[in-house]
């Protein structure tokens, strides 16, 4: 019988795929893309509607990133499934990627890192909101300024 309490697991399931280094699209990883647009253009996040795939007119949907994002708007029914749930428990969901370029603290061999947040959240037809928030510090694998990407073999 589908369960409510496992779209805990599922809000945690999908944060941790999208912020993976699993996420990987036109030379970088996602967050990479997103990081390194944040820095280039100051914007700070984006939003994602997890069951209609819609999304706000953030800047840092380049096409690597709006390409993403189907992925995951067709994981989520997927997950749910396999966590024992049921797609219609789900009222809401969503993904939201803020990013903060105005700090950046060195990384490695020329590269540096801004700290970003990962928040999925699901609303279920009781109106009981799952949480899942991931932060941490991502370094884009173009350096500003020489766009040639660098070769990962190089960086240790």
């Amino acid at each position: 019988m589908p369960s409510h309490k496992t779209l805990k697991s599922v809000v945690v399931s999908l944060a941790q795929s999208f912020t993976s280094t699993l996420n990987y699209a036109s030379g970088d990883y996602v967050m990479g893309h997103i990081v390194y647009t944040a820095w280039s253009t100051g914007a700070t996040g984006l939003r994602l509607d997890l069951l209609s795939g819609e999304t706000d007119s953030s800047p840092l949907l380049t096409p690597p990133v709006r390409n993403s994002l189907p992925i995951y708007v067709n994981l989520l029914p997927d997950i749910v499934e396999r966590s024992n749930s049921s797609m219609e428990f789900i009222a809401r969901a969503e993904l939201v990627i803020t990013v903060d370029p105005t700090q950046r603290r060195p990384y490695r061999h020329g590269l540096f890192e801004s700290p970003f947040t990962c928040t999925v959240r699901i609303v279920d037809d009781r109106g009981k909101e799952y949480s899942h928030r991931i932060e941490d510090w991502w370094f884009p694998e173009k350096v500003p300024g020489k766009e040639k990407k660098r070769k990962w073999w190089k960086l240790w």
